[in-house]
């Protein structure tokens, strides 16, 4: 009865709402219609753009980080000029979004002012309209670096800038990005040094011209410019491979020589791993400063990171690898839908657990080989990744495949993208990190596997080799797709890896991969405890670390930065942004609370006095379980496969 009563409320709501159209029809008021959509930009094609784009940036206002960019273009023989703004960079799957810092547009031939106009569909698409006999046409426009962090990534100050070329160029549309020739040049401020993995630099005075290349190469390929700069070797067997270092000062550009040494030690591991490499050259650029970045791009020849003045003082030395990790895997080895013709083709990012999920594992892998992280170091960064993904009730409605699209939901995760946006929820809602993390423990899942079935003869170095090592010293990209995958394992040790891998990012109520966990020898522990890193942690922020018993953390201020989702928190009603004001009627301290919940019973709620803006209330938290820390304990009498993987090959 109440299925009918629904239809006929349904069909009784559309024939009311085609009467009202008729009526307004009849009375002479006009339904509003769709307007035509405008005619599409032109899709690339793999042809020749006719002619050479001279494009020359002055970067001398690097103070106020106004760049200012003239191209000419040729156009012979063309009735209407569109030009394309890079919206994505090959290897990434996060846009740039910068188009906005774009000013000052200007077309000109011979001297003559032609008008333009944006697409109304493509906003990073612009159209000119060429009267006969048009030969080139002259491109001016100004790109505008944020001069604070407040409004976004400061790449330009008084001591050093990140050119990044995908947003100093506008290029013809209709062709791909391989198929257009640039002559790019910059001017540096007075003095400037710089480095590029961009060939046949000329210098005369402060202006430097580079050789023609194609744009697909000429966005792979950063400048680097810095009134202070310093260069290391850390190879040059088969090929160069340099760590170039950018401060604001000249005695912060010292390295100390054993964090070159575990660094050198790493490329080697790297090419023990790889078996080949597919650069000519490859330049780690860093830049040190307090007040640079945050700065991060992987290309095939180059990996861009921006850290703090003391970062090589520190003790986490290991990320610059992470994008010399990705020069085999996801830059040469590219999932199919990754690679696109042009810059404003829109990445696909359905293998994404592999792109970052793999590179996060064997950048683990070789820091610990390398010395770059210690073994211990190493174990616990094993601890924090099981123990922090061990719970993602998000799993019970989406798949780890549709986390990976994240990515572009989010437009990045400002965990990592300065410009993404943080999550309400984020262990049900899924984000980006899953791909990488919950993805590193899927691969050392598939590492323990193989070692396992094949008694020891076999490791996911073999399929390393057999997978990224191929075509030794090539650069052209080489695309692959889920299947090829699954060849690739299959020929390290036979089994079913597509129903592997699909119970594990396509389905939907599992739980997160801690089978490699166990395989190489360890299980998650819980103790009242907390670890001696998480300790030390909690001392240096006063905070207190409650996710894995009442599921919250919060501040020193009391708080609340995360709560879990489903979690006694949860319940009870706390959110993020709260602050939780006293526990039990005593002020709030991190003390008072975990004595709360050491001393909690079920029939015994804690009172919290929570303040949410001008609004105070009172929450009751229901809890049995005292406080709760994870460890990663060794499983006496079984494989110490962890131990394997982490040593270094000979």
């Amino acid at each position: 009865m109440k299925f009918l009563m629904t239809t006929m409320a349904l069909v009784a709501s559309l024939v009311a709402a085609d009467r009202v159209a008729a009526n307004e029809a009849a009375g002479g008021w006009p339904l509003p219609q769709a307007t035509p959509a405008p005619v599409p930009i032109a899709p690339p094609q793999d042809v020749a753009y006719p002619g050479t784009l001279r494009l020359e940036v002055d970067a001398t206002d690097a103070m106020r980080g106004i760049h200012r960019i003239h191209e000419t273009i040729p156009v012979r023989g063309m009735k209407q000029l569109t030009l394309l703004f890079p919206q994505w960079v090959p290897g990434d799957p996060v846009p740039p979004k910068v188009l906005d810092q774009v000013a000052g547009l200007v077309f000109n031939l011979g001297g003559k002012r032609l008008p333009w106009r944006r697409d109304p569909v493509e906003q990073a698409a612009f159209h000119v309209d060429l009267p006969q006999g048009a030969q080139e046409v002259d491109v001016d426009f100004e790109f505008l670096f944020p001069a604070s962090s407040a409004i976004g990534p400061v790449l330009s100050t008084p001591t050093m800038v990140d050119l990044q070329w995908q947003s100093h160029v506008l290029y013809p549309a209709g062709y791909y990005s391989r198929r257009i020739q640039v002559a790019p040049a910059v001017t540096l401020p007075h003095g400037w040094q710089f480095a590029s993995s961009l060939e046949g630099a000329t210098r005369v005075g402060d202006v430097v011209r580079f050789s023609p290349v194609s744009l697909d190469v000429l966005v792979d390929s950063p400048v680097m410019a810095a009134r202070w700069m310093r260069q290391y070797v850390l190879s040059d067997d088969p090929v160069p491979v340099r760590l170039d270092v950018a401060a604001d000062t000249e005695s912060d550009l010292v390295v100390p020589p054993e964090v070159l040494g575990k660094y050198r030690r790493e490329v080697a591991q790297a090419y023990k791993l790889f078996g080949g490499q597919h650069y000519d050259h490859y330049d780690m650029l860093v830049w040190l400063a307090n007040d640079f970045g945050p700065a991060y791009f992987e290309q095939s020849r180059s990996g861009e990171n921006g850290f703090p003045a003391a970062f090589f003082s520190g003790r986490s030395l290991g990320v610059p690898f992470h994008g010399f990790v990705h020069a085999w895997n996801g830059i040469f080895r590219v999932p199919a839908t990754m690679w696109t013709a042009n810059l404003n083709v829109a990445p696909q990012d359905s293998l994404l657990w592999v792109f970052e999920g793999l590179t996060m594992y064997w950048n683990g892998v070789l820091n610990a080989r390398s010395g770059v992280a210690s073994r211990e170091d190493a174990l616990r960064s094993w601890e924090s990744t099981a123990s922090a993904y061990a719970n993602r009730p998000g799993l019970q409605w989406r798949t780890l495949q549709d986390a990976s699209e994240q990515v572009l939901i989010q437009h990045g995760n400002s965990i990592i993208y300065p410009e993404g946006r943080l999550q309400p929820w984020p262990d049900w809602q899924l984000n980006t990190l899953d791909a990488y993390l919950q993805g590193q423990l899927i691969w050392l899942d598939i590492d323990t596997l193989i070692r396992e079935r094949s008694n020891g003869r076999k490791s996911l170095d073999d399929f390393g080799r057999g997978f990224f090592g191929i075509r030794n010293g090539s650069r052209v990209p080489a695309p692959y797709t889920f299947e090829d995958l699954v060849a690739a394992l299959n020929a390290v040790t036979p089994y079913d890896w597509a129903s592997f891998l699909r119970a594990r990012v396509d389905s939907v109520g599992i739980d997160t991969d801690l089978d490699g966990i166990t395989r190489a020898g360890y299980r998650l522990t819980w103790s009242d405890q907390p670890s001696g890193a998480l300790q030390a942690s909690e001392t240096k922020s006063g905070g207190a670390s409650l996710s894995f018993s009442v599921g919250v953390d919060l501040n020193k201020d009391g708080e609340v930065t995360s709560v879990v989702w489903g979690s006694a928190a949860w319940r009870a009603g706390l959110v993020v942004g709260a602050k939780v004001l006293s526990v039990d009627g005593q002020p709030y301290q991190a003390s008072v609370i975990k004595s709360a919940i050491s001393a909690s019973r079920a029939d015994r709620p804690i009172e919290l006095r929570i303040a949410r803006g001008q609004t105070e209330h009172s929450l009751s938290l229901t809890w049995k379980g005292g406080l709760r820390y994870p460890h990663l304990e060794r499983v006496p009498g079984t494989p110490d496969l962890l131990d394997d993987i982490l040593q270094p090959r000979p």
